[in-house]
């Protein structure tokens, strides 16, 4: 329930920001926000290299069997190389801008705000790995509040007090990741008496030693990709439209793909409340556990989900209004995106499942295939459609990563199998296969 709550408040929060960003930006200035916001949050994505979710697993795990000492020596290593990575890609981010802005988005006004976005790049990195840390400690409102809600809600406070342009609330942006990079931190130094000691790793059902757990960065390469694959998903369509269309239209759409996005908040926040119990539950071997659970999130997403997605559905243009009357224009795409995410809401917390349990290989391969699905219908219809053409790509390789992650499941871990899920081809089978940590 506190989960939700602080779901509640992100929604709120975000609703807020992308509504005071729009009326009082303009479409020109917010869709330089939302540009700068897309490219931050996928080029982050590279910094943080999987080793969030890694330490999600790991976590989860090695504390779900007392082994504190193991799971601050993880922390330690992952938090600080994801830093390192996410420095260098905030350098880069400020030196490439200029050529961006001119020669790619063809929008020289969009050069300083992007130098401006190297600060939420590198703090997306850094606390979105923190915050990830703390789900996989089992704090995981903790972990929604500040990765999904408070960062907004600091941002929406710079507006009232003043940002007028897309600079200044880049930066005000990137200013509030890092203050929840820094709470994030602060919470886990107050609860260091859990990473304090080892009790002997030993199966309490048989007695008998448990197999060590795989080295962090083994879990998190194909996790990684994972990562990557789902915010190019999200950010390609954007980018590539930014490329043909003007900053007014990026801007509509970005608003309509966020609204969309709603739906994918409450997915993400049933999936990070159940991805250390997957954890702890597969490492037990307690299949029962872990199908019990399984069926539960997924019904919970499938519900909750699926009512607002029936919303943006047949009201698109009344949730447009409310931000702009400016933005009523992307009212199909908004019903384009929205199926999309209906048929993934049906399959909720699949692909946690997957990672969780060690299958992040085959998730892997099914996120390199829903890459090169996005890439390919980008690049036939945005062209050709525009916004409209933006959300298909969109939509497709959603669903197609929700019905792909049910159809593994039901093959790799019969006894966790979700409802409704369609059998998995034998000769997609072969291509699946993956070495798995």
């Amino acid at each position: 329930m506190a989960g939700f709550a602080v779901r509640g408040f992100e929604i709120i929060s975000k609703l807020a920001l992308y509504l005071l960003t729009a009326r009082m930006l303009g479409a020109a200035e917010a869709g330089l926000f939302f540009l700068c916001l897309t490219w931050a949050s996928w080029l982050s994505t590279f910094g943080r290299m999987g080793i969030d979710r890694a330490l999600t697993r790991h976590l989860g795990a090695e504390l779900g069997l007392y082994q504190g000492l193991e799971a601050r020596r993880t922390l330690v290593i992952g938090v600080l190389r994801v830093t390192a990575v996410g420095a260098a890609l905030g350098l880069l981010t400020v030196l490439a801008a200029r050529i961006l802005a001119f020669h790619v988005f063809n929008d020289p006004a969009l050069a300083t705000p992007l130098m401006c976005g190297a600060i939420a790049v590198s703090g997306m990195a850094t606390t979105f790995t923190l915050t990830a840390a703390l789900a996989g400690a089992g704090r995981t409102t903790s972990a929604q509040f500040l990765q999904n809600a408070f960062w907004p809600a600091l941002t929406v406070l710079s507006l009232l007090l003043g940002a007028r342009d897309a600079t200044t609330l880049v930066t005000a942006m990137g200013v509030a990741i890092w203050i929840c990079g820094a709470i994030a931190l602060a919470i886990f130094a107050a609860d260091h008496a859990r990473f304090a000691a080892n009790l002997p790793p030993e199966d309490l059902a048989s007695g008998q030693a448990l197999e060590p757990m795989p080295p962090l960065m083994r879990t998190a390469w194909p996790l990684m990709v994972v990562e990557m694959v789902q915010a190019t998903i999200v950010s390609l369509p954007v980018l590539l439209l930014g490329m043909v269309a003007d900053a007014a239209d990026v801007g509509a759409f970005s608003v309509a793909l966020r609204i969309s996005m709603l739906v994918w908040m409450v997915l993400v926040s049933l999936g990070t409340v159940a991805s250390p119990r997957f954890a702890t539950l597969h490492r037990r071997g307690d299949m029962a556990g872990l199908a019990a659970l399984n069926r539960q999130i997924q019904l919970l997403g499938a519900g909750l989900g699926g009512g607002v997605c029936v919303m943006m559905i047949v009201v698109p243009e009344t949730l447009l209004g409310i931000l702009s009357p400016e933005f009523v224009m992307a009212s199909l795409p908004l019903m384009i995106l929205a199926a999309g995410q209906a048929v993934n809401a049906l399959y909720t917390g699949q692909d946690v499942l997957l990672a969780m349990t060690g299958n992040g290989g085959t998730l892997q391969r099914l996120n390199l295939a829903q890459l090169a699905m996005v890439l390919l219908l980008s690049l036939v219809f945005i062209p050709l459609g525009g916004a409209v053409g933006a959300a298909i790509a969109t939509a497709v390789a959603t669903a197609q990563g929700g019905i792909g992650t049910a159809m593994v499941v039901r093959w790799l871990l019969p006894a966790a199998r979700p409802l409704a899920a369609l059998p998995m081809p034998s000769r997609l089978r072969p291509f699946l296969t993956a070495r798995t940590g």
